[in-house]
């Protein structure tokens, strides 16, 4: 099911975070590969925001690994400027979970990328499975003031 325009908003969260000089390459510019962490900062951001702690998930036999990935790069990102990185829930079916990301210089607003993580569902055994209900209605909702954690 792709989630309804109207409804992304409810499903977006946005957390910044500065440029580390570990990430640059020599010429001071974000490598590309950090692209994807910083996606994945966004990702956790984003449950964190609706009280959910991916430890739990994982006690419970959940796993999520990236199985799909996109970026598009549009500016270089420097050391030390700080970004903001927009997470979106886009889709979500029995089994799969995709994210967009929005990379900004909070700066001067300069989108810096874009992309998308799709995440499957599987248990210990590495099998897809359905994602049990109360997991697949976090995907749905909106931040919380909830403390990450077990719902």
């Amino acid at each position: 099911m792709i989630i309804d325009a109207t409804e992304q908003p409810k499903l977006s969260s946005r957390m910044t975070f500065a440029v580390r000089f570990c990430e640059t390459d020599l010429m001071g510019i974000v490598h590309h590969s950090n692209y994807l962490c910083y996606f994945e900062a966004g990702r956790v951001d984003w449950l964190h925001k609706r009280g959910i702690s991916y430890e739990y998930w994982v006690k419970r036999g959940i796993h999520l690994p990236v199985v799909e990935a996109r970026v598009r790069y549009r500016k270089a990102a420097k050391f030390d400027e700080t970004l903001e990185v927009e997470t979106t829930c886009v889709e979500l079916s029995r089994v799969t979970v995709k994210f967009g990301y929005v990379l900004t210089r909070v700066s001067d607003g300069v989108r810096i990328c874009e992309g998308e993580t799709l995440l499957a569902c599987v248990g210990p055994e590495l099998a897809p499975k359905r994602f049990p209900e109360d997991i697949a209605a976090v995907f749905r909702s909106p931040e919380t003031d909830a403390p990450a954690g077990a719902p």
